[in-house]
Order: structure tokens, then sequence, then C-alpha cells
């Protein structure tokens, strides 16, 4: 199968600052927060940034609101203007969406809710149901947490129904069982094999099996066959698996007409590496791959051609195999401290045996801290194997567990009508929801007391970390607002709260669907000035 290499992109950082520099958006939040957060120290606006949201609202009513890459966003009225500031919240998020007429032809649903209140502060198509793309990890995420709690670990671990006698001489098997940890790494890996180690184990005359009897199997979950894309983003599932079922592919050039220096990590002997590239001269990289099932392994062979001043790169593919790579690993991990194995010693698949004893366990970080990495740097995996593990019980299948999902946005009170719940990542068309339902959703996680500071903890804060590090940077909201983005081809969505000292926050859903590819530094533009603008009315 011929698979085209693409070397890493730009950081979404990246993308994001040149974003905001172009479109020149974000000012000062002025007076409404300089007065409440401490985190921001009171200072005084510019002249050019002294006009007030309300100035530019009035220049559209006199048909002079420029498109949204000119406006220059002020800092919002003072708190000390009462209810006139407090009532023109709907009219200036009309006038920012009003006003993004690059954006012409794109669905935009928007939903602000005050959760001291519960009142609805400003809806705009909020029933509409769209895709929310990431955004469907803030569903995932906290069906997780209340299903399984804050504190639920995954445990990998080794098994053994043979006898090992008094040097270290295994007569049997050793089975590597899996429980849908979505954060297993070969580190993890290597530590395994380390307690194997330390028990005393010098030799395997056996098999290394793997139980990944969890799920009902492995493979790619719902929705993933929509695109053939031979990307790491698009890696199988699996209840035994690690590296989040990638490997990598470190390249360089060689001397001119030879082959490029490539190799690969970890170096299973399930993977392997075939060159029919060519170094040549000057800095272009033209590499591309295809790769085929041989022998029980699966073949990457790089095709084309690299310069010898183009720079050394890495690349990140998916595995065929979840379970085949895990055994490899852990064999490998062995190997590498010293204990033999035999030929028999393949990775197969298979059950731990009733009678096994337990040699070695591995537990994960808390459910708290993987929903970070979902949420923060929008980790689709990691999404996919939590989601899986919704549902108890071996075979697992991802609709029982997706239908585990569906129960819990009803007791919560999640609207139904138009709630398409498909995969836990929110990757490719398989989920649809509104605005409105997405921020009931945010307002019961934000009322379970059991969940709530586990699930802000684990949004990506704007303008300090995650997604969304170079997203409100320049801004006084930077570091008062909580995020999950989300992006596809035509999808950007952000969903999230805006806080301040001492108050419940309130809660917003922007989705918005139908966009052509260079309108997504717009959307993203809207999004951040209306989270601004939300953040404001809360620093009131």
């Amino acid at each position: 199968m011929v698979r085209r290499l693409i070397a890493p992109a730009p950081s979404r950082h990246a993308r994001a600052r040149a974003a905001l520099a172009c479109a020149g958006l974000l000012g000062l939040l002025g007076a409404a927060l300089s007065l409440t957060q401490p985190a921001a120290p009171p200072q005084s606006a510019s002249p050019a940034k002294s006009a007030s949201l309300v100035d530019s609202i009035a220049s559209q009513a006199q048909g002079a609101l420029p498109s949204l890459s000119g406006v220059a966003h002020a800092a919002p009225p003072p708190a000390d203007e009462g209810s006139a500031a407090a009532g023109s919240l709907r009219a200036d998020l009309d006038a920012l969406v009003d006003g993004a007429r690059d954006l012409s032809g794109a669905q935009i649903g928007v939903s602000v809710v005050d959760l001291a209140s519960g009142e609805v502060l400003y809806a705009r198509e909020a029933d509409r149901a769209l895709n929310p793309a990431s955004n469907a990890k803030l569903v995932t995420t906290a069906a997780a947490l209340s299903i399984l709690g804050p504190e639920h670990r995954y445990s990998t671990r080794v098994w053994t129904a043979g006898t090992i006698d008094a040097d270290g001489v295994l007569q049997g098997d050793l089975y590597l069982q899996g429980g849908g940890d979505p954060s297993l790494v070969t580190g993890e890996v290597y530590e395994l094999a380390g307690q194997l180690v330390a028990a005393g184990l010098t030799r395997v005359k056996g098999k290394i099996i793997v139980d990944a009897t969890r799920f009902d199997g492995d493979g790619w979950p719902p929705g993933f066959e929509q695109k053939s894309e031979f990307a790491s983003h698009r890696a199988p599932g699996g209840a035994m698996s690690v590296n989040y079922n990638t490997f990598e592919v470190h390249a360089r050039p060689g001397a001119v007409g030879a082959s490029p220096t490539l190799r690969l990590l970890p170096e299973v002997d399930d993977l392997a590496l075939e060159s029919k590239a060519t170094t040549v001269a000057g800095k272009r990289n033209k590499l591309w791959v295809s790769t085929r099932e041989e022998g029980g392994k699966t073949v990457v062979t790089f095709h084309g051609e690299i310069g010898t001043e183009a720079p050394a790169a890495s690349y990140r593919y998916p595995v065929a195999d979840p379970s085949r790579y895990a055994g490899e690993l852990l064999a490998l991990s062995l190997r590498q401290r010293g204990v033999k194995l035999g030929n028999k010693a393949r990775a197969q698949s298979g059950e731990v045996p009733k009678d096994a004893r337990l040699l070695a366990t591995h537990r994960s970080e808390t459910l708290s801290q993987l929903c970070r990495s979902v949420n923060k740097w929008s980790n689709n995996f990691m999404a996919e194997q939590i989601l899986r593990t919704l549902e108890p019980g071996d075979g697992a299948t991802a609709e029982q567990a997706l239908e585990r999902m569906r129960e819990y946005t009803k007791s919560i009170g999640v609207e139904q009508s138009g709630l398409v719940l498909g995969n836990g990542s929110g990757l490719y068309d398989n989920n649809a929801i509104s605005p409105a339902a997405m921020t009931q959703l945010l307002a019961a996680v934000y009322a379970d007391f059991r969940i709530r500071s586990d699930y802000l903890a684990s949004l990506a804060v704007m303008g300090k970390d995650g997604t969304t590090r170079s997203r409100l940077h320049d801004s006084q909201a930077g570091g008062w607002v909580r995020v999950k983005t989300g992006t596809l081809d035509d999808v950007s969505a952000l969903s999230g709260y805006a806080g301040a000292q001492g108050k419940d926050p309130i809660a917003f859903s922007i989705l918005m669907n139908g966009l052509e590819r260079k309108q997504r530094r717009q959307a993203r533009a809207l999004q951040d000035a209306l989270a601004e603008r939300i953040a404001a009315e809360r620093a009131k």
C-alpha cells in the first residue's frame, strides 16, 4: 500500500500565533478584568484601545463595522456602568458574529449560560445539532470521570501458569494481559520486564502470549473507516496497547548516491524497515513510504529522495496489529534486560489460564491525570481507549460503551434531540451535539462536586497551556478561560468555562460547521473574541 510521508507540521501553537497576528484581534480586557482578577494587575488602556465594544456596535448600526479581520477589540465597559453594560452582552456577541463576514456560509451555533443563576445569557442557533469535532471529548471525559471515578487506574499484568526453576528458567509461557490502559509506553514495559528480572527470571522456554480480551478485539474505533490516511492520530485500539499503538522512524540523509540513514523506535521484531530511497544534493525532502504485511511483520519501505542538506526528521505511524506489537515490545525489553528467549517466544494471542499466577503489574496514572492529556492536548487514541472501558467486564464493544455514555448524558439532563454519540474522540463525521446541549453538560459537570475539580483541571487554559497556549496569551482573559478545542477539515469548536475570582463561571459552547480551509484562522479569531468578551462579563 502506498503511503505519503508527511513531515511534522508546524505546531498548533505556532499556527495559533500566526492566526492571531494576522487577525490583529485581541486587546486588553481593561477595567472590568483589572478590577476583579488578582492575577492581572490594573493598567491603563492605551489610546489605541480606549474605545469600548459599544462604540463598535454603534458603528455597525451606521453600516461601518468592518469584517472581523479588521476589528480592533478594545476593553469592554467598566463594571460601574451597571445594567447598561450587563445588557450589552447579547448585542456585543451578535456584533462580533455578524461582523465576521469572512465566515459567510458557515453554520455558527453559540450557547452562553451563567452557572450562578442558570440564566441563558446568549443563544444563537443554540439548538442546532452540529459536528463538535474534538469537543466530543468533553462528553467522553465527563462520562468516564462520573462512571469510573477520578481515582480509577488501569492495570497491565504479566502472568504464568508454568514453573520457574532455581536457575530462573521458566518452563512455560508468559502472558501479557492488557486492561485497556490508554497511556502505556515503552519505558513502562521495560519496568514490567524489570519486575520479572527482579523475581529471578533468566530464561523463557515457552511463548509470549498477549491477552487482549478486555475488549472484543483490536481495530479502529467507529467512524475511523471514513478515511484511509496513514497517520498516527488514526491508530487502531486494543485492550493491550502501547505507545498509543504507534512507532517512530528517524530519517537523515546519507552520502550522495547512498540510502538515507533510517532508524526504527522501538526496534521490535514485528516491524521492519526497507529503503529504496536515495540521498541527493540539495535541501529538499521528497521521501514517501509504502507498507506491506510479510511473514508476520509490517515492512515499511522508504522511497524517493532526500537532500544532503535536508534536516533530520522523525515520523510517527500507526501499527497494524496492536497485540502483536505489545508482545514483541515485551520480548525486546526482556532480551535487553538479559533474559534469554527461545524461537517460540514470538508474540501470539491467547487468554490467561485460570490457574496462572501473577508475576508483575503496572498501574497507570489516575483517570483524573489521564483526562488532562485527552482534553488539554486532544489525544484521540486515549479518548477512544477510555470510552471502551466504560463497559465493564471482558469483551467490551464500542457500541456497549457508547450506550453507557448515552445513558450518562440522559441522567444529567442533556437534551437528546439531535444528539449523536458515535465515537469518543470526535474524529471524522460521527458525532453531533447542539451548543445548548453542550452547555447543559458543562453545567451538570460543574454541579457534580465529585468530578468538578478533575474535569476543570483537564481543560486547556487559554493563554497558558495545551492546544490554547498561544490563544488569548496577550489578553487579561488569559488564565481565566478553560476550554476544549475542536478541529476537522470543515469544523472548528471551542467550549468551556470563563471564570472570575469568587464567582461561579459562565459556560459557553461555540460550534462552527461548513468552514472552508481558508476560514479556519478567522473562525479561531472569532472564538477568541467571543471568549474574551464572555470573560469580561464574568469579571464584572
